[in-house]
């Protein structure tokens, strides 16, 4: 994610965020692990109720345009999916991570379009980064 997010980093969420407002197109979210009970996942929304996602020869389309992405460095390597339209209520989100099931998001259906009842927040900012531990 821009900038990119590394395992053990810390963030601070927005929970107020989507209580006033709806989530919009390239947001970095937190929500509930659909899957699995106490975990959460942290993706980037691609798509907002009514978008028709499709993924063909490793480039993205919302509503049949290429979606310029200049926070990620690969094309998708998962193959083509789609057309869906997203449903009401929810968003279509994927990870940066592009490079062949790398990341767990709504092209799979463990994931799945992610309803608005499991959003948790917005991702503002990374306040730690344990990497960053070597420089000081």
């Amino acid at each position: 994610m821009r900038p990119t997010l590394e395992d053990g980093d810390r963030l601070l969420i927005n929970k107020f965020h989507f209580m006033f407002n709806q989530p919009h197109r390239g947001e970095v979210v937190t929500f509930k692990d659909p899957s699995k009970e106490g975990r959460y996942l942290v993706k980037r929304v691609v798509g907002t109720p009514g978008d028709k996602i499709a993924i063909k020869q490793g480039i993205l389309y919302r509503n049949d345009k290429v979606v310029k992405e200049p926070y990620i460095d690969t094309e998708i390597e998962d193959g083509d999916y789609g057309p869906v339209v997203v449903k009401e209520h929810c968003i279509f989100v994927m990870g940066d991570n592009r490079h062949r099931f790398a990341s767990r998001d709504s092209r799979y259906d463990s994931v799945g379009q992610v309803s608005d009842s499991l959003l948790e927040g917005r991702v503002e900012w990374i306040v730690w980064r344990p990497s960053l531990e070597d420089y000081f």
